[in-house]
């Protein structure tokens, strides 16, 4: 189904400011907008674990490249870089030609700093695309003030909020004591995926037993749920293997895990790949994908929207994962998944019955493609500029 967008959008002078790992929503929605509105300004924070931590602009003309900056990778403190963030995005907007009609910001630091440029005259109206939030974002309490401070001035202030999953309205008025209807209209924006670019395989053309991971190598992930798992798995499908696509601060952990169980023949470690499309083709030639989250009040999984799982569903890949993310009732209902408790018998036996089990996970994964396809990016950002503009 297509949606129509305002035919304003084509006249429109876009900025989209945004902290980055290696891929994510807003660079998924710089890709989106480069050939739907007029002057489209992207300026990309890398977080400080990333090995390029170069604060960068684009700029786009009618989808034509026009403009790039990068920005000296100043090594410092967490709250530091946060200023150095500022400084950058105030001074490359700033030096913007004209007025910003929309501004929006993918974390609520982001979208106060448009606040800031709005009444300075240079943005119109500012969004923020709330990515993720949580109560506790930081254990250092003035960093979780101000996280909080920057949060309610937005949903005060800002035009609208995007919330990438339907139970952060709540969680903000639980914590904050706004009412929803005190603040900005707040909409849902589910994450996506390019749908139409991830490769879709029958099972006969994957490799069968094989299970994968993609994301960012932290302890909250639960890998090390699952590589303890393998070896039950390999007791009753020899050919088992585990791919786990990313890198991250668990990453030495996870490899040691495997050799201490001496399982390192089937499990492979691919580290950082840099083009999505070779990701996407990995996925679409697995059988399996695993997101066992753990179960942390801490986690700010509670209540987001984990964007691999929209991948994995676009593959066809059935996903064995933790009740964690609020949309696993929903993947688990649509048949597209199956949730596990976060242990390694559990996921092991979860894993071989869905395996070994042909009828089934054909079902499930062409559940999954057909379920995904509501997620693909064209239908989600158009759906979400309709909604903000009209």
């Amino acid at each position: 189904m297509k949606r129509n967008l305002p035919k304003e959008l084509r006249s429109l002078r876009v900025a989209i400011v945004s902290h980055i790992f290696a891929t994510g929503p807003a660079l998924d929605l710089e890709e989106y907008l480069q050939n739907k509105v007029r002057l489209l300004v992207f300026i990309g924070h890398p977080f400080s674990y990333r090995k390029e931590i170069n604060s960068f602009y684009r700029s786009y003309l009618r989808g034509k490249l026009i403009g790039s900056r990068l920005a000296y990778p100043w090594r410092l403190p967490e709250p530091l870089i946060y200023l150095k963030d500022a400084f950058y995005t105030l001074l490359w907007m700033l030096k913007q030609k004209g007025k910003i009609d929309l501004y929006i910001g993918s974390d609520n630091f982001s979208a106060f700093l448009g606040l800031i440029l709005k009444k300075l005259g240079k943005v119109e109206e500012v969004v923020l695309y709330t990515i993720d939030y949580m109560p506790q974002r930081f254990k250092n309490p003035l960093l979780n003030f101000l996280y909080h401070f920057f949060d309610k001035q937005c949903l005060k202030n800002c035009q609208v909020i995007w919330n990438v999953s339907p139970v952060m309205a709540t969680a903000r008025e639980e914590y904050s004591g706004l009412k929803i209807s005190d603040c900005a209209p707040q909409i849902l924006v589910p994450l996506g995926m390019w749908y139409k670019r991830i490769p879709k395989l029958p099972l006969s053309k994957k490799n069968r037993y094989q299970l994968i991971f993609m994301g960012h190598l932290l302890e909250k992930q639960g890998l090390d749920v699952v590589i303890k798992g393998i070896p039950s798995i390999l007791k009753k499908i020899p050919e088992a293997k585990l791919v786990v696509m990313g890198t991250g601060e668990y990453e030495n952990h996870l490899k040691n895990l495997a050799k201490r169980l001496k399982i390192e023949k089937h499990v492979l470690f691919t580290g950082y790949i840099e083009r999505h499309e070779d990701i996407e083709r990995k996925l679409a030639r697995s059988a399996l994908a695993v997101a066992m989250y753990k179960p942390d009040p801490a986690s700010f999984t509670n209540w987001s929207d984990p964007g691999k799982l929209k991948n994995y569903l676009a593959a066809g890949l059935p996903i064995i994962l933790t009740s964690v993310p609020p949309v696993a009732k929903e993947i688990k209902n649509e048949k597209c998944g199956v949730i596990a408790e976060y242990n390694e018998k559990d996921f092991s036996q979860q894993v071989i019955n869905l395996l070994r089990n042909n009828s089934k996970m054909r079902e499930y994964s062409k559940n999954a493609v057909k379920w995904a396809r509501q997620f693909d990016w064209d239908l989600v950002f158009a759906k979400a500029l309709i909604q903000t503009l009209v």
